[in-house]
Formats: structure tokens, C-alpha cells, sequence
């Protein structure tokens, strides 16, 4: 009966097998398929994800830039204001300045010409009142009186003076006093202003409205042939005292003069260069903007009224009773200065990140290659310093173990010495880390060569290193290592064009004579090296019997 149960059972088993080969052979295409779509999901998801954070890279680029344009805009519209309220502001000063000047004829109808001078010299116009050419009084001349008054001024001291330009006028007007009465205001000395149509509407709509008045574009009188500059007049009118000026009929009844004041416009916003920046070029145009009404413009190289620039506006100043056009642009130091990069750092930063992740992913499920290069990558990290690339203190402790068990077999000696960097904070403080860490680097490469292929160099952190010196005779042999370490390491380093000075403190210990383990060798090297430090630093201590008794 076991005879029979055992040939039925080989003879089922030899009917399963082909059946098992069949499943097998059925498998395959499905196998060949699944190993085909994880290659197609490979790919898929890679591109997928490449395609979803290069849009999500491309949305912060688009919002950092929009960001970047209006914190341009808004710091380029910020200076716009800030220069039109300062031209604004210089206006009202100059208006101010005038209207206290017409306190004189309200104090004395008559009041003489040293008088307007001492008044005038006491402003300091030139110091700080920068662009103005001068304060001056015009006064109305009735055409029966011309004479008596052209007299009266010639008294004076004054022996050529004359009402000009010549001609009969139903009335005319001439410049009395203007201070300081230099030579270019002197070619303004009994000039009728009342007779040039530019002037004479600005003194008429003074006249009438009671306030200041500024002209349009003018050359003025004093201007030379070789050196004009377009220029302007602010005028606020002098009234007879005592009298009822409310309206526009008792104004023109009571009028007696104007105190006015000459711009060179150049000279006028030359005043303003050291409030207003480099960064714009300025174009003012008297009232609507055209060639001809152009007063200024800070940089010929620059259009501010192409509308098609970038960075651009047009305003409108009230300066008294008239409109000034300013026209800007941003200058290019402007634009360098105040464009960010920082989206285009974000553009190539989100790239760069864009393809790592589309590459980790790839590197990912391609497993083998992802895994080993992970795996070597780990055990890099895990036992080296990423700075000197020397042992870390890890692969120290691994190396040691192995060292004294090889010693103790051998029954040989193994020495360890522990360095410190003396000097080293100083150079991490006063030249930065970048310094520090190019200094680390140096010091591990001088290390090195001190030391025999079977040697081991560490770096345990900071500026603390450890040397494992294998197979050695005895203390002195140690010490002589130890020497010429510190005699590496006392060299000069020349570091990015500096040169720095530092030093090492160096203690050994030596197994099996001051230590028993591993353990006790390294507190033992550790302690020596804190005596090296405390003996002045620079130097080599070995262990001794106190340290070895505190051990």
C-alpha cells in the first residue's frame, strides 16, 4: 500500500509541473507590461511634475515681477511728488520772500533806495536763497511826470539813467531799485517791464488780484548774448497805504509799483540739484508743452514727453497765478538702481528646483541607482566633514577601536593628538566665516602631510582637530609628529589676498603607556591639549603622570 501511495504521488507531481511552466509562460507578457508601465509612469509622472512646477515657478515669477514693476512705479511716482513739491514749495518761499520785501512800503510810502538795500542784504539772498538774481521795486510812472522822475533818479547819482525802451506810452513803469545792484541787474536799471507784453500781463493780473503773479517765458534784460538761459518773473503789487483795495477798480486806482523778482530757470532749479536726485529728467513748460514753451530741462538725451517710455508722467504746477507742465522721465542709473533681480533669482531658482525635483523623482524610481548613490551619500555625511572632507568623529571612534585592538595585538603603540587652533575666533570675526572656513580647509590639507597613509586626520568640529598615529616606537616619536604639525600649522596663510598668522596647542597621549582604552586615551589626549593651551599655547605637551592620575 506505501508502494502504491508514493507512485501516485510522483505521478500527480509530474502533471503539476507543466501546468506550473504554463502559468509561468502566461506570466510573462503581463510581467513585460507591468515593467513597461513603470516606465511609462516613470516618464508620466516626471513630466507631469516638471510641467506642474514650472507653471507654479512661472505664476511667482509673473507676481514677483508685477511686484517689482509697481515698487518701481511707486518709488519712481514718489520722487515725481517729492520733486514737484519742492519746486511747489521753492514758488511759495519766493512769494513769501516778495511779500515781506512789500512791508517796507507799507511801513514808509518813500522808501529810499539805501533802505531797500540794507532790507535786501539782510536776506542773504545768495546763501539761502538759491536761483532768485534779485529782489527789485518797479514803479509806476504817469507819462506827464516822466521827466521830473528820470531828474529826481539822476540826482541820485545816477547821471545816464533813462526810462527804457523810448517811445510815448499811456504809461510807463521803470525798475528803481534792484539789489544786489550787480552788473547783469544793472542792464535792468530803468527798464519799463509795463511795455513788454509778457511782463505786463503778469503785472496786470497781480494788479487786479492783489497776489502774487508769475510771468511766462521770458529773456530777461540782464541776460548776455553768449550765456541765456530762459527765465521768469514773480511779481506781488505795492498799493498807496491807507487806502480801500477791494476791489478790482480800487487796485488799479491806488496802484503805485510792483517788488518783483528775475529767475534764470536754469540757475532757479539749479538750486533744487541737491534735494533732487539724479534719478529723473525734468522738463517744465509754461503752461501747455511744445518746443517753444519749454523753461527747462535737466537731461537733453532724454524725451520725458514720449508717452511710450516706461516710466513717465505729466503733471501740472500751480506756481501763483500760472501753469507749469512738468514732464518726467526715470533716468537709466534710476532703472538700474532700483530694479530687483529678485525675480529673476526667482525665475532661475524655481527652474533649478523645477528640474532637481523632476530629476530626484526620476533618480527615485529608477531604484538602484537611486538607492546606491543615496546609500553612498548617507555614509558620506555620516562619517566625513563636509567642509575638510577629513573623518568626522564617528569614523574617529571606529578607526581608534581598531587601532588599539591591532595595537594590543601587536603589542605596539598607537599615539592620539588632540589639536585646537589658537587665534582662529579672530579671524571668523573680523573676516567672516568664508575666511574661517577657507582657513579650515588649508589647515586640513597641512595636516595631512604631516601625517603616513596609515594615519588618520579628523576634524571633530570647529577649530578642533585629532591626528591617529599607528605603530609608533615610543613618546619621542610622537613628539616629533606632534612638532611638525605645529610647525605646519605656525606657517603664514595667504587666504584671498590676506595673510593671517595663527598657531595650534597640540597634546598627545600615547596607548598603551598613559591610557588602557579608548576611552581613557582620549580624555587623556583632550586634558594635554588643554595644558598646551594653559601653558601659553603654541606648543606640544604630552601626557603626564598628573593628568594621567586625573584621567
Amino acid at each position: 500500500m506505501k508502494t502504491l501511495g508514493v507512485v501516485f504521488s510522483l505521478t500527480i507531481f509530474r502533471l503539476q509541473m507543466p501546468m506550473c511552466i504554463k502559468q509561468d509562460m502566461r506570466d510573462l507578457p503581463e510581467r513585460a507590461h507591468q515593467a513597461k508601465r513603470i516606465v511609462q509612469t516613470r516618464e508620466l509622472v516626471t513630466a507631469i511634475l516638471l510641467a506642474a512646477s514650472l507653471f507654479i515657478t512661472f505664476t511667482v515669477w509673473k507676481n514677483a515681477r508685477d511686484i517689482a514693476d509697481q515698487t518701481l512705479r511707486t518709488n519712481f511716482q514718489f520722487q515725481v511728488r517729492e520733486a514737484n513739491d519742492r519746486i511747489q514749495q521753492r514758488v511759495l518761499v519766493y512769494e513769501q520772500l516778495l511779500r515781506a520785501t512789500s512791508g517796507l512800503f507799507l511801513i514808509s510810502p518813500g522808501v529810499r533806495r539805501e533802505d531797500f538795500r540794507t532790507f535786501v542784504d539782510a536776506l542773504y539772498l545768495g546763501d539761502y536763497y538759491p536761483g532768485i538774481q534779485g529782489i527789485g521795486f518797479s514803479v509806476i510812472v504817469p507819462p506827464a511826470e516822466k521827466e521830473r522822475h528820470e531828474g529826481a533818479v539822476r540826482r541820485e547819482g545816477f547821471p545816464d539813467y533813462h526810462i527804457q525802451p523810448e517811445g510815448n506810452r499811456d504809461v510807463y513803469t521803470s525798475i528803481v531799485y534792484l539789489e544786489p545792484f550787480n552788473v547783469r541787474n544793472r542792464r535792468a536799471f530803468g527798464y519799463d517791464m509795463y511795455a513788454e507784453p509778457v511782463r505786463r500781463a503778469a503785472m496786470d493780473s497781480a494788479r487786479d488780484t492783489g497776489k502774487a503773479a508769475v510771468s511766462g517765458i521770458v529773456t530777461l534784460v540782464q541776460e548776455s548774448k553768449t550765456q541765456a538761459q530762459p527765465g521768469f518773473l514773480m511779481y506781488v503789487p505795492v498799493y498807496r497805504n491807507h487806502t480801500v483795495i477791494e476791489t478790482v477798480a480800487q487796485r488799479r486806482a491806488n496802484i503805485i509799483g510792483w517788488v518783483y523778482a528775475p529767475f534764470r530757470f536754469n540757475d532757479f532749479m539749479q538750486g533744487l540739484s541737491n534735494q533732487l536726485s539724479s534719478d529723473l529728467d525734468l522738463e517744465i513748460y509754461d503752461e501747455s508743452i511744445s518746443d517753444f514753451t519749454r523753461m527747462y530741462d535737466s537731461d537733453k538725451e532724454i524725451n520725458a514727453t514720449d508717452a511710450k517710455r516706461n516710466l513717465s508722467s505729466f503733471n501740472q504746477l500751480v506756481a501763483a497765478n500760472r501753469n507749469w507742465s512738468v514732464a518726467a522721465a526715470a533716468t537709466p542709473a534710476f532703472e538700474k538702481r532700483m530694479s530687483s533681480d529678485r525675480p529673476q533669482l526667482l525665475l532661475q531658482a524655481g527652474i533649478s528646483i523645477s528640474l532637481m525635483i523632476a530629476l530626484l523623482v526620476w533618480l527615485f524610481l529608477d531604484d538602484r541607482a537611486r538607492a546606491l548613490r543615496a546609500a553612498d551619500q548617507a555614509m558620506q555625511l555620516a562619517l566625513y566633514d563636509p567642509l575638510t572632507g577629513l573623518p568626522n568623529r564617528k569614523l574617529l571612534d571606529e578607526r581608534l577601536n581598531q587601532a588599539i585592538a591591532k595595537a594590543k595585538r601587536n603589542r605596539s603603540r598607537i599615539a592620539l593628538l588632540f589639536i585646537d587652533l589658537d587665534k582662529f575666533k579672530p579671524v571668523n570675526d573680523n573676516f567672516g566665516h568664508a575666511y574661517g572656513d577657507l582657513l579650515l580647509k588649508d589647515v586640513a590639507k597641512r595636516l595631512q602631510t604631516c601625517m603616513r597613509e596609515s594615519d588618520t586626520a579628523c576634524r571633530l568640529g570647529g577649530d578642533e582637530f585629532v591626528a591617529l598615529l599607528s605603530d609608533i616606537e615610543d613618546k619621542a616619536a610622537a613628539q616629533n609628529v606632534a612638532n611638525k604639525i605645529l610647525h605646519q600649522l605656525t606657517l603664514p596663510y595667504e587666504i584671498a589676498g590676506h595673510v593671517f598668522d595663527i598657531s595650534a596647542s597640540i597634546g598627545a597621549a600615547v596607548y598603551p603607556d598613559d591610557a588602557p582604552d579608548s576611552r581613557t586615551l582620549i580624555k587623556c589626549a583632550d586634558m594635554a591639549m588643554y595644558d598646551a593651551k594653559n601653558s601659553g599655547r603654541a606648543n606640544v605637551k604630552l601626557v603626564c603622570s598628573e593628568i594621567t592620575d586625573a584621567a
